[in-house]
């Protein structure tokens, strides 16, 4: 390949004739880089020559998405050497999926112009961004904070931006909190009420929210599960479905569930439902009422996030006993990695995954089920999870 004596320096673009170059370095969009060499015609190259762009396009993905980080400065070799990257694994933020920190390596973005081109812009688009509200892993950057985390990036790369995925505690959408964590990123959310355009715009297509069991209401106090995104504050169980009176329609369009006209371009939500497997029913009983949720996203154009009924699938995983969870720090507290004692950082957890929910197997019989057959088994340190996944897509409903 030729790209050796094609290395570059990439140079940022001069501001425009009239900007105010006296703005403070968070508050500027950062401009577009550009190669300080001219790129060279890559006639010999394999890659470029022999290889349609929708191979190299596969080629890029497969080198781009975000992975769990190597362990190459340690002894992989002896299996008794614990992986030091690992999270606790009774740590909120420890779940399938997420059991270590994850990087992308843009080492290809390096090796030549034309491979820069072609790509530079697939690590904003392929994969997913992450935010915490709360608990966060205590290495991410920006875990609560997507405009401080999006004004890092060019232009080019936020209008690139198409997947994001919130890990919230109930409390934070319920009273609120929506609209202050986007101010600044998406259109609609600006403070009281204010519609000026964001200062650093995205346009996801797709928004996943992640429900832990320890971010349901008081989750420490066993207290019922419930749910509704179209109430503002906290529902209680026996609250789901009941009218609320007294409620003007400007508390009413704060909930949650009426946001998402901030993301016009949204064609696809994502929940993940997840709760401790003795509350298993609870949760079966709040998916049934989900799917007649319906998120309005346009409408003038009478346009709603439907759910899906064929998109329900149920899973189990195996984690940390729930009195583990409870000896974590506060609500709204990340746990602080240097008060983790010597001993409990290098335990190396069983890998989390999940897998299928077996109704046979958990004894469910007419909708009342048990936990016998359950991942957990005999093994006291742990505990069994129900996660339920359900999607909804974007249509025009006739109301």
């Amino acid at each position: 390949m030729e790209s050796l004596p094609n290395r570059r320096i990439l140079r940022p673009r001069p501001p425009p004739k009239g900007s105010n170059n006296n703005k403070p370095a968070s508050s500027q969009n950062h401009p577009d880089l550009t190669p300080s060499l001219p790129a060279i015609n890559q006639t010999s190259c394999f890659l470029f020559t022999v290889f349609p762009p929708e191979i190299r396009n596969r080629i890029y993905t497969f080198s781009l998405e975000s992975e769990d980080t190597s362990t190459t400065n340690e002894d992989t070799t002896n299996s008794s050497t614990p992986n030091t990257h690992l999270y606790r694994q009774n740590a909120f933020y420890y779940r399938p999926g997420y059991k270590q920190p994850k990087r992308i390596q843009t080492a290809l973005l390096q090796t030549c112009q034309q491979i820069y081109e072609e790509a530079s812009l697939l690590p904003a688009s392929i994969n997913e961004h992450t935010f915490w509200f709360y608990r966060a892993p205590p290495h991410v950057k920006d875990a609560s904070s997507p405009l401080d985390y999006f004004q890092k990036m060019t232009a080019k790369q936020r209008a690139q931006v198409r997947h994001i995925h919130l890990f919230t505690q109930q409390y934070f959408l319920e009273d609120n909190w929506w609209t202050r964590i986007w101010a600044g990123t998406l259109t609609n959310t600006g403070h009281r009420g204010s519609e000026r355009a964001p200062a650093y715009p995205i346009a996801p297509k797709k928004l996943t929210i992640t429900f832990r069991h320890t971010d349901w209401w008081f989750w420490e106090n066993n207290d019922p599960l419930g749910i509704d995104p179209f109430r503002s504050g906290r529902t209680r169980a026996h609250e789901m479905g009941r009218p609320m009176r007294g409620v003007d329609e400007h508390e009413v369009n704060r909930a949650w569930g009426n946001q998402f006209i901030a993301m016009p371009g949204l064609e696809e939500l994502v929940i993940e439902f997840e709760t401790i497997m003795r509350k298993r029913d609870q949760l079966d009983a709040i998916i049934q009422r989900a799917l007649s949720w319906k998120f309005p996203v346009q409408l003038e154009k009478r346009l709603y996030l439907v759910a899906e009924p064929t998109s329900r699938s149920a899973y189990t995983w195996v984690g940390a006993k729930e009195g583990d969870l409870k000896r974590q720090p506060g609500r709204m507290t990340i746990p602080n990695p240097h008060a983790i004692p010597e001993e409990e950082e290098v335990v190396v957890p069983a890998v989390p995954v999940l897998r299928p929910f077996d109704a046979e197997a958990a004894g469910v019989s007419n909708g009342v089920g048990t936990t016998s057959g359950s991942q957990a088994g005999a093994d006291s340190n742990t505990e069994e999870f129900y996660v339920v996944f359900l999607t909804w897509k974007r249509q025009v409903v006739d109301q």
